[in-house]
């Protein structure tokens, strides 16, 4: 009797054994699936990602050889004689407003900016838009700019050069 019961005690455990196995295999099959479908989403994800990086730094290496390029460029300095020990501030402007594209408009910052890049060397001081923006109108006057737009108290005047 103490054999059948031993019997019985193994019969009973393996058959929970199995049981309890089928069941972790049910849910192990279940989760092999689940896996499965995110794996194949990360992996969609992962090659969509690595595209786009790809792309971005072959962009970032072209944008970089050209800005590269944009510096080797000699800046374009105005010629002429703009006086000796002391440069002629009329004469500077002059020369600045010589190189700027016919028809484009400017203001006395962009050519103050401009007088202050390209004579730096040859200044004491930087020169002062106010001074440069009395020049550039005395040149209006003179029929030596046009006038694009009058200056006001939160704008300022607006020339271009006369085509010819």
């Amino acid at each position: 009797m103490a054999a059948e019961r031993s019997f019985e005690a193994i019969f009973g455990w393996l058959e929970a054994q199995i049981a309890y196995d089928r069941e972790k295999e049910a849910f192990h099959a279940q989760q092999e699936a689940f896996h499965r479908e995110q794996k194949a989403l990360f992996t969609a994800e992962l090659e969509k990602l690595t595209a786009i990086l790809e792309s971005f730094k072959a962009a970032s290496d072209t944008a970089m050889d050209l800005a590269s390029r944009a510096k080797a460029r000699p800046p374009v300095v105005p010629s002429g004689d703009i006086g000796g020990r002391k440069p002629s501030l009329t004469k500077m402007v002059a020369r600045v407003v010589e190189i700027l594209p016919a028809g484009d408009a400017f203001g006395p910052a962009a050519v103050t900016r401009e007088i202050n890049r390209h004579y730096a060397e040859r200044l004491r001081r930087p020169v002062r838009r106010k001074l440069v923006s009395i020049v550039l109108r005395r040149m209006a006057d003179d029929g030596r700019l046009r006038s694009v737009r009058p200056g006001k108290p939160h704008h300022e005047a607006l020339y271009a050069r006369k085509e010819g």
